[in-house]
């Protein structure tokens, strides 16, 4: 059964780079969402493999959404990216429960890194 993953980014040319990264992973499916708001609907009908998250969208940010997950103690390996560079988001988000932070720009070889660490070193 292939995996699914959700990418959540406002921005249409980062979801098509992570779409493209993960492309090159065998027997995986992508749904892509532009806010926090559709993914967390999406989450609440199906869970997905991995989430991969982007800290600033409109109607929802990312720490909304990781905090929205937990309330409903809703446990889902997160990929969570953000051009912050705060030392407070990245406690804030892994205070949340994400499995990774990484930096933007987002770099090829460390997202596929972090996929299939999370998708198949479990």
């Amino acid at each position: 059964m292939p995996k699914k993953i959700y990418v959540a980014d406002d921005s249409v040319v980062t979801r098509m780079f992570i779409s493209s990264i993960i492309n090159e992973i065998p027997n995986v499916e992508i749904e892509e969402f532009a806010n926090g708001e559709e993914v967390l609907n999406k989450i609440k009908k199906a869970l997905p493999d991995l989430l991969i998250l982007d800290s600033v969208m409109p109607k929802m940010d990312g720490l909304s959404v990781l905090s929205k997950l937990k309330e409903n103690n809703i446990k889902i390996p997160i990929i969570f990216f953000t051009a912050d560079i705060q030392a407070t988001t990245r406690e804030k988000a892994i205070s949340l429960g994400i499995a990774e932070f990484v930096n933007k720009p987002l770099q090829k070889e460390v997202i596929l890194e972090k996929i299939k660490n999370i998708l198949f070193n479990k």
